[in-house]
């Protein structure tokens, strides 16, 4: 047909259509004049055909004759063109749609009049809207979806940076072209976010309304977010999240529980996004995501750390598991990594050889045979009875140390290291031992009995201290009084203890008693002497018998005090400490799962993984009797492993939320091996990274004493270990297993201990450089007593700074697998000396961190070929 100007008369009324959309502000159908195809409308634009029909007009497609491009003509209803608030809404869509320009919004042109119906002119789509695509094909899945999504979030996102909300987001309101671009379409409802919109303003569809919208509180960002949500969700299930009848029921089920789970509909969707689309649909504003940045950035190749920070939000702990690199180190610095640390413990074997304390006073003999010379020891002083119980250890005598270390300052002070140095003891009972047990013992050990706890007070009882070499260093009895020989006190022949001590009676001078004599003693005696190859040290034999069958002897040195030990100050103050870290992580974690931002699950898991890890150790490493003091024994171990779980977990959920706000890239690869992605590259990576720390402490640890000695400054004592962990390990495969998995408990603690307080303090002082310098103090703090200037305390703070690098660069979890490594590696009696009878369990402690570092290795690379891209073939 000819193109024909429009007559002059007011156009001719179209049948009505019904309008396939609903609102509140009108839900009947408006009579609407028409336009015929090829008329002329103000002497530019050439109606093709009519577009749609809603409550608010028409809109035609139409050629602009005077740009020469197609355009949309939206026409305000005759009946509504005189209502001022009608058509104020057409004029003000106009004034908001024009404010914002972005390749995912229809742009919006003009305003004109054609016989008292005003128009609006905007951009024309060649396509279809998302409603009609949906209904045509049901739903979409992986890439386009996730591409619509994502220009969705571009769109409004550019619409709100405006301050502008669209408040009536939905599926017939976006288009895709021809090429697939979306376009946000009729901003008719959309008001600027500063303006005032009257109480009870309902304005909207009510399928995509939000709950408060329903309320009449009005929109927000978050009411704009939650229709998103509902668009996301139709996008990927081709169903509408809530579907309900009446007004009443979709009000209600809004305001119930979260609707069905996407991937209960389509099976295929991505979990990332489902936790996306469910958190936009929480029911409470203050849960959804704070912006639609924030949306698009927990999508699928987004950046939701830097979107959560830059949104001021708390990303949550499955979205910094999700953020970071997926992919694996390359070959090349992987492989470097894996070098550094095997030929780095070779270094720390070789070179640390004079700086541990095996290696200084080896251990000469077994368990078993110490066990035996004890027992003998213990036949010869006249007890002979089999004992019903028995327990054995070795510790290490740190009065001498703490002895040489005040009183010697010269650089070689650790050249002669008496063999007493290293004791092992042996103490039996014809009853069960230690019915009770001290808490402090049950808290700071893990060895089960000890030497001194449970206190022996049993008649019958008997311990035997042997040096490193087997020779009797102590015994103390309790005899039981019915095995006593009756008359007058007898003094026994010591000459046997002395043979037992290694001693000549003849090199010994008589001397007065001057330590308290034992109750059940009437005899006494004492002599002075000198070890043998030890003449600078002062020493004294303290004996005691009863009715001629000794019941003590000591070989005592200047640094043993017969007055009573002052009660420690050290104790209480770790007390202190750890109550005002439990109740400020008490007040925090109240905070934070008020606000919903503690990691409940996460802490869960943790705090079930310390105890579970907790009570294994205690039944490998326990000295278990079925008995009634046994039974107490487990209550109270139990009672420590579940006060353990609970301050991790208190801790973890009161400071884990402030380091997630502000640095959750240092968490990263904690919450994916917190979910069990112990296979992810980057949790390789970081336990490698750990490894590589640990390695460089050991090699300062082992080059420090040569280095003393070369500068002429007195070393720091001979390092036995993770409390003394290495002289534990050589009793025996339980105690081994007991203290490896002592030590993947330790560490853990060890790590959020050091790792929570340092963000803390960034967060209280506001300065980093501040909070750097008291981490520093902190890290210097656990030098240990006696470290001279140099090189002890300068090597300690290089260790210190690299940590602290490790941390800030990689996080929580390489900080916590650099503690897992040292306390490994120092706690097995790993030596060259292949002859000494405990190089097996060395050997055993070497190949279980190989273990681990090759894991580290192979994780690290991400499923890559080891060597790269180069193959056989190649």
């Amino acid at each position: 047909m000819p193109t024909a100007a429009a007559p002059a008369q007011a156009p001719v009324a179209l049948p009505p259509v019904a309008s396939p959309v609903g609102r509140l502000i009108s839900s009947d159908s408006i009579p609407v004049g028409g336009f015929t195809p090829g008329m002329i409308l103000a002497d530019r634009y050439r109606i093709i055909g009519l577009l749609g029909r809603g409550g608010m007009g028409e809109v035609y497609r139409a050629d602009d004759l005077k740009l020469g491009q197609p355009v949309a003509l939206k026409f305000l209803p005759k009946s509504l063109a005189d209502d001022p608030v009608r058509r104020e809404r057409l004029f003000a869509e106009v004034r908001i749609a024009r404010q914002v320009s972005h390749p995912n919004i229809c742009r919006v042109y003009d305003i004109g009049e054609l016989e008292g119906q005003h128009f609006l002119t905007m951009e024309y789509i060649d396509g279809e809207d998302l409603a009609s695509l949906l209904k045509r094909i049901g739903s979409l899945h992986g890439t386009k979806a996730l591409d619509i999504a994502k220009q969705l979030c571009a769109g409004l996102a550019a619409a709100h940076d405006k301050g502008v909300l669209h408040r009536d987001l939905k599926p017939a309101n976006v288009m895709l072209d021809g090429r697939g671009r979306v376009r946000i379409t009729d901003f008719g409802l959309a008001v600027a976010a500063e303006d005032e919109v009257p109480a009870g303003d309902v304005s909207g569809t009510p399928a995509y309304m939000a709950p408060e919208q329903f309320a009449g509180k009005g929109a927000s960002v978050r009411s704009d977010i939650y229709a998103l949500g509902l668009v996301l969700y139709e996008l990927y299930t081709g169903r509408r999240a809530f579907q309900a009848a009446t007004l009443a029921e979709l009000r209600e089920k809004k305001e119930g529980p979260l609707p069905q789970a996407p991937s209960e509909i389509a099976r295929e969707i991505d979990p990332i996004v489902e936790r996306v689309i469910l958190r936009c649909l929480e029911k409470d504003p203050r849960q959804r995501p704070a912006s639609v940045a924030h949306v698009a950035g927990a999508l699928p190749g987004g950046d939701p750390l830097a979107t959560a920070i830059a949104a001021g939000e708390t990303p949550s702990p499955e979205m910094v598991a999700a953020s970071g690199s997926k992919e694996g180190l390359k070959p090349w610095i992987a492989w470097a990594c894996l070098t550094f640390v095997v030929l780095g413990m070779a270094a720390a074997v070789l070179v640390g050889k004079r700086n541990y304390l095996f290696e200084r006073v080896p251990v000469a003999q077994p368990p078993e045979v110490l066990v035996k010379t004890a027992r003998d020891i213990l036949a010869v002083a006249g007890y002979t009875e089999s004992p019903r119980d028995s327990a054995f250890g070795f510790e290490r005598y740190t009065r001498y140390f703490a002895y040489v270390a005040e009183t010697d300052a010269s650089p070689r002070r650790w050249n002669d290291i008496p063999d007493l140095a290293v004791q092992f003891w042996y103490r039996q009972s014809p009853d069960p031992i230690g019915h009770w047990r001290t808490l402090a013992g049950m808290v700071w050990t893990r060895a089960g009995v000890t030497r001194s706890d449970p206190p022996m007070l049993q008649q019958g009882e008997g311990i035997v201290g042997l040096d490193a070499r087997g020779r009797l260093t102590y015994l103390s009895v309790i005899p039981r009084t019915e095995d006593l020989p009756t008359g007058a006190p007898q003094t026994p022949d010591w000459s046997p203890l002395f043979r037992a001590s290694g001693l000549d009676p003849s090199d010994w001078t008589v001397a007065e008693p001057d330590w308290t004599q034992p109750s059940s003693a009437d005899t006494r005696a004492s002599w002075s002497g000198h070890l043998p190859g030890f003449p600078r040290f002062p020493m004294r034999i303290e004996a005691a018998a009863c009715r001629g069958k000794p019941v003590l002897w000591k070989l005592i040195g200047p640094w043993d005090h017969p007055a009573r030990s002052a009660p420690a100050t050290a104790t209480f103050s770790i007390v202190v400490v750890y109550l005002l870290g439990l109740l400020g992580s008490a007040f925090f974690t109240r905070r934070n799962l008020r606000m919903g931002r503690g990691d409940r699950r996460g802490a869960n898991r943790l705090a079930f993984f310390c105890y579970g890890v907790y009570m294994t150790a205690w039944i490998f490493g326990e000295h278990h009797r079925l008995t009634t003091g046994g039974f107490s024994q487990f209550v109270v171990s139990n009672s420590l492993a579940m006060g353990t779980a609970f301050t991790v977990w208190l801790m973890y959920l009161g400071l884990e939320p402030f380091v997630r706000r502000r640095w959750p890239g240092s968490l990263v690869s904690w919450n994916r091996a917190l979910t069990g992605s112990f296979r992810d590259p980057l949790v390789g990576r970081d336990l490698i990274v750990g490894f590589m720390l640990g390695i460089l402490g050991l090699l300062l640890l082992a080059l420090k004493y040569d280095l003393a000695l070369r500068l002429g400054t007195p070393p720091a004592p001979p390092y036995s270990g993770y409390n003394f962990a290495e002289l534990d390990i050589i009793t025996g495969a339980p105690a081994a297993v007991s203290r490896i998995l002592d030590s993947v408990v330790w560490a853990t603690c060890s790590g959020l201990a050091m790792f929570f307080p340092i963000f803390l303090l960034r967060v209280l002082l506001r300065r980093d450089w501040i909070a750097l310098a008291l981490v520093f103090v902190m890290w210097m703090g656990g030098s240990g007593p006696y470290y001279s200037l140099f090189p002890d305390l300068t090597l300690q703070a290089f260790v210190s700074l690299a940590g602290l690098f490790v941390l800030f660069r990689f996080g929580l979890l390489a900080l916590a697998s650099y503690f897992l490594f040292t306390a490994i590696f120092a706690g097995f009696p790993i030596t060259l000396n292949w002859s000494a009878w405990y190089s097996g369990m060395g050997l055993a402690g070497m190949i279980l961190l190989l273990g681990l570092t090759i894991y580290a290795f192979h994780t690290s690379l991400g499923g890559q070929p080891l060597f790269g891209r180069a193959s056989l073939e190649d």
